[in-house]
């Protein structure tokens, strides 16, 4: 297991709403945590009531875009601080003794560099959109798969999935078939260009999942897509 100078740190990184630190991240949620030993630990396996240990630290940081989520740290002794703005920190000294601590962007680079470089890329998402019935990607679209593959490409264990879409024109057969074309053909595309068949997951929503609602028989070209998620 990895081993980093950083000692007693938790680095939680709320994307949106309240968590308990400490507890299982949820989806919108990363986190990191170092025991007083200097392992890293993920934030379940801190201890069984979901609480930080003593000498333990959270600091709150915001996502790349700037918004932020928040934190409630609970110590044994029932003691609860609420961190919701960015970079505040929670020091816990003991069972009962937490007391705010405050950083800011530079001092949190220089002290939790190493647990930063340690959590895996933010995921990416991507459109691709379709002619009316085709599987054929628009021009736009096809110069847009190049940005998806340069995603793939700087991650080193990338995990991709490839969901296909159509509008509301036609009968769910023919759409579910449509659909299933439209993620194959991107799948292939990034499989020609070097991405590992096996990396790539691909699934199919035919008319099901409209990012524009519709009435039945409306053509619509945002509806006509494939999602191409990047983790």
């Amino acid at each position: 297991m990895m081993r980093v100078a950083l000692a007693a740190a938790i680095i939680v990184m709320m994307m949106a709403g309240c968590a308990q630190s400490g507890s299982r991240s949820h989806a919108d949620s990363r986190a990191v945590g170092w025991t007083n030993s200097q392992q890293p630990i993920e934030p379940e396996a801190l201890r069984p009531s979901g609480r930080p240990t003593s000498n333990d630290l959270v600091v709150l940081l915001p996502k790349a875009n700037g918004p932020i989520g928040g934190v409630v740290v609970r110590t044994e002794g029932g003691k609860e601080l609420l961190l919701n703005k960015a970079y505040a920190g929670a020091q816990i000294d003991g069972p009962g003794m937490v007391r705010p601590v405050k950083y800011d962007a530079d001092r949190a680079k220089r002290e939790f560099s190493p647990a930063m470089t340690a959590l895996p890329g933010r995921p990416a998402s991507f459109l691709l959109y379709f002619p009316e019935g085709k599987d054929e990607l628009t021009p736009d679209s096809e110069r847009e798969v190049d940005r998806v593959f340069a995603e793939i490409a700087a991650r080193p264990y990338p995990e991709i999935s490839v969901i296909g879409h159509t509008d509301a024109v036609g009968n769910t057969q023919f759409n579910d078939q449509l659909s299933r074309q439209r993620a194959q053909r991107v799948r292939d595309d990034l499989v020609r260009r070097g991405i590992p068949a096996d990396r790539i997951e691909v699934y199919s929503r035919g008319k099901r999942e409209p990012l524009v609602p519709t009435a039945a028989g409306v053509s619509e070209p945002k509806n006509r897509r494939v999602e191409v998620s990047v983790r």
